[in-house]
This record gives C-alpha cells, structure tokens and sequence, in this order.
C-alpha cells in the first residue's frame, strides 16, 4: 500500500474485526482473505471523510501467531487461562501533504496537508498484553516506531463480547471503550508546525506535546454467511475524540475536528 492513511480511530475500530469473534482459533494455519469498504478522516484530526476500499488478509496459526494489516505481526508468547501476551509491530501508512489516498474512491483528497511536509510510512515495535475474564477483554499495547514519526504509542482498552441469535444466524459482537497515550515525538510529527511549515502552510508555529492523545469507543459485529463459517460479513463502527495538543494543533482547530468516527462493512472467506 502507498500513500494511504488509515487513522488512529479507523485503525483501533478495524483491529476489531479478530477481537470479536468468540469462537476457538482453528487448529494449524488458517488464511483469511476478503474486501470491503472503510468511510473515515481523510487524515486524523481532519473534518471531511473519504471511502476507501480496502484488503482484508489475516493469516494465523492456532492461537500462537496472527499477521494482518489491521492487528499487526504478532505471536502470544505467554498462554495461560484468561492472559496472553508477547511481542508485536503494526505500520502505520505514510501521510502525504499532497492528500493523495490510493485506495480512495470518494473523496479525501485535501489541500489540508500543503506545506506540512510528508511523514513517511511508521514501523512500531512493542508488546502487548491481554487479559480476559468471563465476557470482557483488557488490553495494552506499547510500541516504539523506528521509522516515520518515531514516537511511543500506548493503546489502552476493554472489550465485551458476546453471541446474539435474535436473526437466526449468531451474530459475533463486541464493544467497549479505549484510550491512546502518545509522547512529543508523535504529537510533534503529526501535529506539530514548525516555522518553515508556518511560512508553507500558512498556519501558524505550534510546539504541540505528548500526553492523552484520544478516547472514544468501537463496536465490531461479524455475520457468518455459512453454515461452516468460512464466509462472512464484517461490521465496524467507532468514535474517538482527538484530546490534549493534538486537539488544540491549529491542523484541528482551522482545518479540521476534534470528532473522528469511522464505519465500514467488510466481507470474507478463511481458508483452512
């Protein structure tokens, strides 16, 4: 992928569509592919939103290891009754002052962005730890890019989950609240103007630092499309608040919202 943005809430929302299914993770090697369409920011903090069309492929073995573009790389280390944790990385895709979105198909092109300056794709590494207990999942994730903006991220959250069978089919769903903790490095990258910028952008200089970044809440539902499972029908919703330097950056305040929602509906096959 290049040149596309998948924002903070739209990338916390679809990191949903896994969480949610309830079900046993298969034995061996499992590969889900599938499509679908994402409506969301055209870059976090912004006011217009595009549609874009997206891939879905996830690729696990059991309950050890999962890879995809919106849970990361990742493999639960540690394995006992209610508590998984290990390492993980996620990218997060370039920002490009130019607007352009590659899988954009309405929308989303800005002149927002001019004279900001790209910020170029961001590997981050880090860990994860997740405990589960009856209904609800609790979750943490901190993770330490070594490319783009080169900042810290933490994610914090919780997640209920449960099987409802009001349509005859079960419907898998989940939802619950989440929280993200940035420092400088990231704020500043992201939302920070500097002088230079100033004079390009035409906004004004703006030191913006770390803290609270954003809080809002997700719900996922997945409907099995067949008797065995493998075909489905991915649904997602989200909402987060933009909070702290982020919120105040003149990118947000003049150009764009402190609001971020995202919906989409994806649709899937895993082979197994």
């Amino acid at each position: 992928m290049v040149r596309i943005f998948i924002s903070g809430a739209a990338a916390a929302t679809i990191a949903g569509m896994t969480s949610a299914q309830a079900q046993p993770a298969p034995e061996g090697w499992a590969l889900t592919l599938g499509t679908g369409g994402l409506y969301s920011p055209s870059y976090e903090g912004d006011d217009d939103y595009s549609l874009k069309l997206l891939p879905n492929v996830q690729l696990k073995y059991g309950d050890r290891f999962f890879a995809s573009v919106q849970e990361g790389i990742g493999s639960n280390l540690v394995k006992t009754e209610g508590l998984r944790a290990g390492p993980i990385g996620r990218i997060r895709f370039s920002r490009d002052e130019s607007g352009d979105q590659t899988f954009s198909l309405s929308g989303g092109k800005t002149d927002d962005l001019r004279g900001l300056g790209n910020v170029d794709t961001s590997i981050e590494l880090g860990g994860f730890v997740d405990y589960t207990l009856g209904g609800v999942k609790l979750s943490a994730e901190l993770r330490q890019a070594i490319s783009g903006h080169d900042g810290l991220v933490a994610d914090m959250g919780a997640r209920w989950s449960g099987v409802w069978a009001g349509f005859g089919a079960p419907l898998i769903w989940s939802a619950g609240p989440r929280l993200r903790l940035v420092d400088d490095q990231y704020t500043s990258t992201y939302f920070g103007v500097t002088s230079a910028q100033a004079f390009a952008s035409g906004l004004p200089q703006y030191e913006a630092g770390g803290g609270l970044h954003s809080y809002g809440v997700g719900a996922t539902a997945i409907l099995p499309l067949s008797r065995d499972g493998a075909w489905s029908a991915v649904f997602l919703a989200g909402y987060d608040r933009l909070s702290g330097d982020a919120a105040d950056a003149p990118l947000v305040r003049l150009r764009g919202d402190e609001d971020q929602a995202t919906f989409g509906a994806f649709i899937s096959y895993t082979l197994q």
